[in-house]
């Protein structure tokens, strides 16, 4: 079940959510990325809640399917507000999706973690990381949640994407290896993922981006995936690897319109028979 806007009352469908988002952004002259994702609380069977900004289309066509992209923020933007993690990367990236010269709507959904609840359970810093079994709850809430916008708010099945940064470059590893036929493509900026699981993400175009002097998460990190990735036959992975850089290389990431139009290209490589989108 989702819920949008302060103090307002649950909603019982998308079609009432994305009435509401078309409301508050055509109420507003000029965008900042806190006007077009608005403030959404999502529920779950079993009752939890959970804080998420969602961004859609102004005008939507009835029957058109859109992109989504999964932004999963950093360890610094942990929390309850619903308004840290879209300080943090996210207004370079939505700006950027303004900017393009022909832009296509996208839906964009930025769900927020707390610190007791990460996107992982734990950091891929080891070349002898393993990930645990199960993901974590934010993590599978935040899946669960790309899955509702696909049957419930237009999004289109074949173009789901992700991509975080530092915390949620671990997550954006984590998420395509427990799921690889989930997702189009991914964009993991300073993370790290298992690499025992590699083999299942053979096929999927990943775009990887690192600081080579970053003292929060070793370069190693993302090398090691992409490495691992290359010798399995992985022909659409990529790596930018920012010389003299720390770890802040997101904003440099998500400002590359060459990045993102990259991302908004590919459509998803498997397409499982038991799925019914």
């Amino acid at each position: 079940m989702f819920a949008c806007g302060i103090g307002c009352a649950k909603l019982p469908n998308m079609k009432l959510l994305i009435i509401g988002l078309l409301l508050a952004a055509t109420a507003r002259a000029q965008f900042s990325a806190e006007d077009m994702l608005q403030p959404c609380v999502y529920t779950n069977a079993a009752g939890e809640t959970f804080a998420y900004r969602l961004s859609v289309p102004q005008f939507p066509v009835a029957g058109k399917k859109y992109p989504v992209i999964l932004f999963l923020h950093g360890s610094g933007e942990c929390g309850t507000d619903n308004l840290k993690h879209i300080k943090v990367g996210l207004p370079v990236l939505m700006n950027t999706l303004l900017k393009r010269p022909k832009p296509e709507p996208v839906i964009v959904v930025a769900p927020q973690c707390q610190s007791s609840n990460w996107w992982v359970k734990g950091l891929a810093m080891r070349e002898d990381y393993a990930a645990a079994r199960e993901p974590t709850p934010s993590l599978a809430v935040a899946l669960e949640l790309v899955r509702h916008l696909v049957v419930e708010a237009q999004g289109d099945p074949d173009r789901l994407y992700i991509t975080g940064l530092s915390l949620g470059g671990f997550g954006t590893w984590d998420a395509i290896q427990r799921d690889p036929s989930l997702f189009a493509a991914a964009i993991p900026v300073c993370g790290g993922g298992d690499l025992r699981r590699v083999q299942g993400i053979k096929r999927l175009p990943i775009w990887a981006f690192h600081g080579r002097d970053d003292k929060h998460v070793a370069v190693a990190c993302s090398r090691r995936m992409v490495m691992a990735l290359k010798k399995i036959g992985n022909r659409k992975v990529r790596y930018t690897e920012y010389e003299g850089a720390d770890h802040n290389v997101w904003d440099r990431t998500y400002a590359n319109p060459e990045v993102i139009e990259w991302l908004l290209r590919q459509t998803r490589v498997e397409k499982p028979w038991w799925k019914v989108w």
